[in-house]
């Protein structure tokens, strides 16, 4: 990289090869060896000088021919084991007799070995040394108690000059929070340096490799050599070499420290690298294997121990504000309601964590306690936070610094810790801190991370580690993680006190009506239970027209009329009589010593009382109560409620607006009504259901012409035995299952219409369908149609009619269905036409296209001269509106000559065909081509 001036970037020093130098130290040697060959793939140029064999000669050989083969079975075990970390092996003896340590670790394909010598200044430790010192450990009550500890035992055992613990920051800038050193140095305990010094690439190497050392910081790197089919020309990773070369900043760096040696152990929590233990020399020094072997196990107690003392140190803070968590909890649970419990519990809702200030935001209502932020500024930073999920406690001691253009937030808001709350809708906590003025002592000025040399392309670290203080602005003190797990913890509390609080409100709406105020169907149960029905008399009570004001002046309305219903209920009652909202427009009247004619009277009362314009949000609603009574001496063992229900149906089915006393004659009604409906539930699976075809004639003046078939719908009850229409379609209409039964009939219609027409291809012949009005109401009716006509691609559209009844014209939503229906191509006929509202002047108008004259157009009592006349007028105005006419119901041979006569087009009835099963109606067709 060339860079043209002299500023320095620091994000150089990130993208430094430290890990891949491709050289190492001096004072030792290093090969390489292809896992699957066992050739020697790398050599360092000073091999020569260590294993006395110079580093071209050995290049492609066996690496058990230079090291011998005991060595190199010991090597290949190593990479077996699968361990990156350095490994000792065992030794070898060069032909000169000088002893070599010998230590493996693995990089990609190869088998790596360091080479050091056996040096007379290797001092070997005292017996039992590291464990003396890791013993001391154990009297260690803090984190920096015990680095203290670690850094007296490290320069005991060592020998060092110096030797410091290091700490890292949350923002990653380092402080030397412990000291032993020699006394005419100068001391550096306290100082803080910046993260630029230890770049992230050399704090994710000491997670990796624990230990590394520099043996002189004057050193010459010696290269590597490669063998050139052996490499793989990518860089070696040499990560876990003691001897890997290190940088030649950090020598510079070094250098400039007057420090001459060092040796770095990495202390880690988890998988953060915490800190570092530096042992610092004056003069250039060799760590050998036993020194970096007891570095390293110090190292690895001392990691374990911090993170276990940093819990100690976090549960005695916590311990420490327990008791005011504690009383806190305890107040929550006082107070009508949740806010009016933190408003008496203020003070500690500040203690709890050290802050100065606090916003509560809990459902709807913003509670504020000491000095907060001002409204505007404190709304501005929990915006920035967006929405963290609840309990997830978040906290930040820049908030003036993230946010200079909000300078108020100095005094009151430099800190944050908020906590959403489990209950959602923007609850929260939210504490505050202000600023924290405080000054730092650097080593060095940390704004000068060093100068670019563009000639030799390299940085020059800063020479000058004298003290240098910042005062440091715009933070609060941090948070602590005690501080983050009470406000988690009371976050709990709050979250298990609303649930209490929930658990009692819904005790509550168990026995009341949340909208009304009124007892409630389990209330009304409960009691009937405790005092029993005998003596009992109940009102069952509906409103009529209810759902006509809910759909015309919305659900506002509809709730507003309920409460003033209530109201008129329980004003027109006795004292003593219990009101009770089942639900819905659903109200019960349960009282007691009231004989027939009282209770018939009461329900006279309401009934008027009911029938009376209520006014809501300044309108006019108009209803009726269908009233349904029981008396207890009365119903024998009927439930005293469900009998006043079977009253209340039959004073519904009779009108509305009436009262009507039950009698063991409605239970028997109702009874046959739930038994046909579970009749008919599986009447179709049953095949119970079955199709009849009666023929359709064209009219000519000569005969009649078979132009189709009308499909009528037949039950054969398993009991009461063959059930007309008439019988179960107005039940299966109210019971819901005319959806499932009409589209039954499609089906099996349509798919009959296609073999009668491949039966007879000449005669073109057409089906006609009834289809209830609940049917074509159902928004999906046209869309189910046209699958079901998908399924017959071959079938003319036209060759299907569905027959509606006049009345249900009269249905917007019918209306729009049918025009859908005639957009698939499909006709459509008014059956029994001439009953219903319909006039002749809006025939035109209706989306159809046959008129099916009802019988009643052929028994007049007239003369046939007016009886003529009568129909042939009635024909001509069908015919003008561009409709054709079809007569039903011809069982005479007048009645025939009459319709044809008139000019109707087409008639069906009894003395033309009877309804056919498919056998007959097929002898029929065949009969028909053959005419």
């Amino acid at each position: 990289m060339t860079i043209s001036g002299g500023t320095f970037d620091p994000s150089i020093c990130e993208m430094e090869p430290i890990a891949t130098p491709g050289a190492i130290q001096p004072h030792g040697a290093l090969m390489t060896a292809r896992a699957d060959s066992g050739r020697v793939a790398h050599a360092s140029v000073n091999l020569g000088e260590i294993l006395g064999l110079p580093a071209a000669s050995v290049l492609g050989a066996p690496i058990g021919e230079v090291i011998g083969r005991v060595n190199e079975i010991l090597l290949r075990e190593a990479r077996r084991s699968g361990s990156e970390t350095p490994e000792t092996i065992g030794s070898f003896r060069r032909s000169d007799g000088q002893l070599l340590h010998l230590h493996a670790f693995q990089s990609g394909d190869y088998m790596c070995l360091d080479i050091e010598p056996v040096r007379d200044e290797d001092g070997r430790l005292p017996p039992g040394a590291r464990q003396s010192v890791i013993e001391t450990f154990s009297s260690a009550m803090t984190q920096v108690e015990l680095c203290e500890l670690a850094v007296h035992g490290l320069q005991l055992v060592l020998g060092y000059d110096r030797v410091m613990a290091y700490r890292f920051g949350a923002d990653g800038h380092g402080e030397v929070i412990a000291e032993r050193r020699r006394q005419d140095l100068e001391p550096y305990l306290g100082l803080h340096y910046p993260a630029s010094d230890i770049p992230q690439i050399a704090r994710a190497l000491y997670l990796r490799q624990r230990v590394g050392a520099i043996a002189d910081a004057c050193y010459r790197p010696v290269p590597l050599l490669g063998h050139p089919e052996l490499d793989d020309g990518k860089p070696l990773d040499l990560t876990h070499s003691s001897l890997r070369s290190v940088s030649p900043v950090h020598l510079d760096y070094m250098q400039n420290m007057n420090t001459a040696a060092s040796l770095t152990i990495g202390l880690a929590d988890g998988d953060r690298l915490w800190g570092m233990l530096v042992c610092h020399n004056t003069t250039p020094r060799i760590a050998g294997p036993e020194w970096r072997a007891a570095a390293g196990m110090i190292g690895q107690v001392v990691s374990l121990l911090l993170s276990r003392l940093g819990e100690v140190e976090n549960a005695a803070e916590t311990l420490a504000r327990q008791s005011t968590l504690s009383t806190l909890v305890e107040r929550l649970s006082t107070g009508d309601t949740l806010a009016a419990a933190f408003v008496a519990a203020d003070q500690l809702i500040l203690d709890l964590v050290g802050a100065s200030a606090a916003v509560v935001r809990l459902a709807g209502q913003e509670l504020h306690f000491g000095r907060t932020p001002p409204v505007d500024a404190m709304q501005k930073v929990l915006d920035s936070l967006g929405r963290p999920s609840p309990l997830e406690v978040l906290s930040l001691d820049d908030v003036t610094l993230r946010h200079p253009e909000l300078p108020e937030l100095l005094a009151a808001g430099s800190g944050i810790l908020l906590l959403p709350l489990t209950s959602g809708d923007g609850d929260l906590i939210a504490w505050f801190r202000p600023e924290h003025v405080q000054t730092i002592t650097w080593g060095g000025n940390p704004a000068e991370h060093g100068t670019w040399n563009p000639a030799t392309q390299r940085m020059r670290p800063r020479a000058s580690f004298d003290a240098w203080k910042e005062t440091v602005t715009g933070r609060s003190l941090p948070w602590t993680s005690a501080e983050r797990n009470c406000a988690r913890e009371l976050g709990e509390a709050i979250a298990a006190e609303m649930a209490q609080r929930t658990r009692a409100e819904l005790a509550r709406l168990r026995h009341y009506d949340p909208l009304t105020g009124l007892a409630n169907r389990s209330y009304l149960q409960e009691r009937l239970a405790q005092d029993g029905q005998s003596a009992a008399a109940l009102l069952f009570i509906d409103l009529d027209r209810f759902k006509a004001v809910n759909d015309s002046m919305g659900h506002g309305v509809g709730d507003g009329l309920l409460i003033e219903v209530a109201r008129s209920l329980v004003a027109t009652v006795r004292p003593h009589d219990l009101v009770v909202r089942l639900g819905g427009d659903e109200f019960v009247v349960l009282c007691h010593r009231l004989d027939a004619a009282g209770i018939v009277s009461l329900a006279e009362r309401l009934r008027q009382a009911l029938e009376q314009p209520f006014e809501v949000a300044g309108r006019k609603c108009h209803i009726s109560a269908s009233i349904g009574i029981a008396m207890a001496d009365s119903i024998g063992d009927l439930d005293l409620v469900r009998a006043a229900d079977i009253a209340m149906y039959a004073a519904k089915k009779n009108g509305g607006n009436r009262g009507e006393l039950f009698r063991p004659s409605l239970y028997e009604e109702t009874t046959q009504l739930v038994e046909l409906d579970n009749d008919m539930r599986g009447a179709i699976e049953s095949e119970q259901f079955h199709l009849v075809y009666q023929p359709i004639f064209a009219l000519s003046p000569e005969a009649e012409r078979l132009v189709g078939f009308e499909a009528l719908l037949r039950w054969d009850h398993p009991h009461h035995g063959a059930l007309q229409p008439g019988i179960f379609i107005p039940l299966a209409e109210r019971l819901g299952h005319i959806h499932a039964m009409g589209d039954w009939v499609l089906r099996r219609a349509i798919l009959q219409l296609q073999a009668f027409r491949s039966a007879g291809p000449e005669l073109d012949l057409k089906m006609n369908v009834n289809v209830s009005p609940r049917q074509l109401a159902k928004p999906d009716f046209p869309a189910r149609l046209a699958d079901l006509l998908a399924q017959v691609p071959d079938l003319p559209r036209h060759a299907l009619c569905l027959e509606i009844t006049e009345t249900s014209l009269s249905d917007e939503a019918v209306s729009e269905a049918l025009i859908s229906i005639r957009a698939l191509g499909v006709r459509i006929a008014i059956d029994d036409f001439g009953t219903g509202f319909s006039s002749l002047a809006c025939l035109r108008r209706l989306p159809v296209d046959v008129a099916k004259l009802d019988r009643a157009f052929l028994g007049g009592g007239h003369t046939a001269a007016q009886d003529h006349r009568f129909f042939a007028a009635v024909t001509g105005l069908v015919h003008a509106a561009d409709l054709k006419v079809v007569q039903e119901g011809i069982e005479t041979l007048d009645q025939l000559a009459l319709v044809r006569a008139a000019g109707a087009d087409f008639a069906q009835g009894f003395h033309l065909a009877a309804p056919l099963s498919i056998a007959a109606a097929l002898d029929l067709i065949a009969a028909s081509r053959k005419e």
